[in-house]
């Protein structure tokens, strides 16, 4: 598996499926409109997208990447490098407002485990774990907290 694979599934685990420039609404314009079904599914997928390029030292990392679906990705190519530097940074800030880094705990039986989940650079969250260990109960949680810091 490439790096660009790895660090683009990372990504999907900590922000979702969804391009960084359509959630953080930098586009005014609509796009294209497609008609046919398959020719839209491949211009929405997502890609890997360098912050700092990869012909200048970047490496495909978590902290140097962001998801942009493939017609996002064209467009973004097409703006000015001052745009493409100010976007970047918007999605630099973004993942630092809500970055949840989550640990993978199996609790063992009897045994009472936290998490830490980063939240903002300053605030952490524990969870607590009990024996009656409910992973899609912490996954809605965990949305639940994204969400929030999305609709500040």
């Amino acid at each position: 598996m490439s790096s660009n694979k790895k660090a683009k599934e990372r990504l999907i685990e900590l922000y979702g499926a969804e391009c960084f420039i359509e959630k953080l609404h930098l586009r005014k314009d609509k796009g294209r409109i497609y008609k046919g079904k398959k020719q839209k599914e491949r211009m929405k997928q997502l890609t890997y997208h360098h912050i700092l390029e990869k012909r200048k030292g970047g490496h495909a990392t978590v902290e140097n990447g962001a998801l942009l679906s493939v017609e996002n990705h064209a467009w973004f190519n097409k703006q000015s490098q001052q745009a493409q530097a100010q976007m970047n940074k918007m999605f630099q800030d973004y993942k630092k407002q809500i970055d949840i880094g989550v640990a993978v705990v199996v609790p063992a039986k009897g045994i009472v485990e936290t998490k830490k989940i980063k939240c903002d650079l300053e605030d952490c969250i524990e969870i607590k774990l009990e024996n009656n260990y409910d992973r899609a109960k912490e996954q809605r949680l965990i949305q639940e907290i994204r969400q929030e810091f999305v609709d500040r």
